[in-house]
């Protein structure tokens, strides 16, 4: 039996429809009701259309705040509106990380010895979402240290629309910000997992309606993929950056996910979903999915007390400073036990902006990570 979308515009129509066909139907007998049963004939019409009017009624309040999507969900069955995936539903060993780079480990060695690490061209396999992607990993210097069996934490970023993950590298030099950031002490030794967030059609980095699956892809498949072939600390060992859209993913994602990630920053981000082009049809007219796939939304109705949020937005995008202040705003008044920052810089939506914010965005978030770190040993000798 199909399900029915009671969030859709179809059923909206079907119930205007019948709404319109019953007061024709009620004008049109009206008169013609007999004579010994008019009284009744016109009192269950009158009844037929108040309870009409509270159908349609039900129908807006339901669309408004989408309670229930299906009539499964009005009879008590499986709920058919947006669900998180489980953050930790694969093992290491199921990932399918391929590491593109040749020799990486023994480039990994020499860059260690000037004390930098390596930025890896990857393949995110997805074995639970099915999406393969490219993609970069940043491998710390301590990574490398002869004898070490640590491990350690990570920081998953997610870059703009449009735009690839390739952008971390070109245009904001992430490797070198990483380096100078753990040799000052700032931040630990990290990981930086730095997925594609989508392929052709732009993605929200959601679990769409009835589609393709972003959300477990980057919040289960990329870990895992990770965990498969490197020494990542396991549990709510990650934090979260992302800038623009990205900014949208990362707070979005980080709030469905405080069992993986310690904290979570916007740069120039947005919170309501489906403001990017087109996204709106991910959501499949499921207005429960929109809610819960707005971090505004759930922040005033779930008042969550993790993870902590970095915000950031700039005077030339007075967009991302008014979602901003609005979220600051809905985190004061709906959360106010959940840490956050929020910052406005000077400058407009650009990498220029983005590069000037990340390096306290990242002491910020990283200050939330555990940290393992092995003891100073020397590192091997190459020939």
């Amino acid at each position: 039996m199909p399900v029915v979308d009671l969030l859709g515009t179809p059923f909206l129509v079907l119930l205007v429809a019948a709404a319109a066909a019953l007061l024709l139907g009620v004008g049109y007998l009206w008169s013609r009701w007999p004579a010994g049963g008019r009284l009744v004939g016109r009192g269950i019409s009158l009844l037929l259309v108040m309870a009409m009017g509270a159908v349609l009624a039900g129908d807006l309040v339901n669309r408004s705040y989408g309670f229930y999507p299906s009539f499964s969900d009005v009879l008590g069955g499986a709920p058919n509106s947006y669900q998180s995936p489980d953050s930790f539903g694969l093992r290491p060993e199921q990932g399918r990380l391929t590491v593109l780079t040749p020799g990486w480990q023994a480039l990994g060695v020499r860059a260690a010895r000037a004390d930098r690490g390596v930025l890896l061209d990857v393949v995110f396999g997805g074995p639970r979402s099915g999406i393969s992607r490219g993609g970069l990993l940043y491998v710390p210097a301590a990574y490398f240290v002869a004898g070490s069996t640590a491990r350690l934490p990570a920081v998953e970023m997610f870059h703009g629309v449009p735009g690839r993950a390739r952008n971390y590298a070109d245009q904001l030099g992430i490797a070198a910000l990483l380096d100078a950031e753990i040799h000052a002490g700032r931040i630990p030794p990290v990981f930086g997992v730095i997925p594609t967030i989508y392929q052709g059609s732009f993605s929200d980095c959601v679990d769409a309606v009835r589609g393709q699956r972003d959300e477990t892809y980057l919040t289960v498949d990329v870990p895992t993929d990770v965990a498969s072939t490197f020494r990542v600390l396991p549990g709510r060992s990650y934090a979260l950056l992302g800038y623009s859209t990205g900014g949208f993913c990362a707070a979005n994602l980080g709030l469905h996910h405080p069992d993986r990630y310690v904290a979570a920053a916007s740069l120039s981000g947005f919170f309501t979903a489906g403001e990017d082009p087109g996204t709106i049809r991910l959501y499949g007219h499921n207005t429960a999915a929109v809610h819960r796939n707005s971090p505004l939304w759930w922040i005033t109705h779930r008042d969550p007390t993790a993870p902590p949020l970095y915000l950031v937005a700039s005077t030339g995008d007075l967009g991302a400073v008014r979602e901003e202040r609005t979220l600051a705003q809905a985190i004061r008044r709906h959360a106010p036990q959940l840490p956050s920052y929020a910052a406005i810089l000077p400058g407009g939506h650009s990498f220029r902006v983005w590069q000037v914010a990340m390096p306290a965005a990242l002491d910020w978030i990283c200050a939330y990570l555990p940290v393992a770190l092995a003891p100073s040993l020397q590192l091997p000798r190459l020939p």
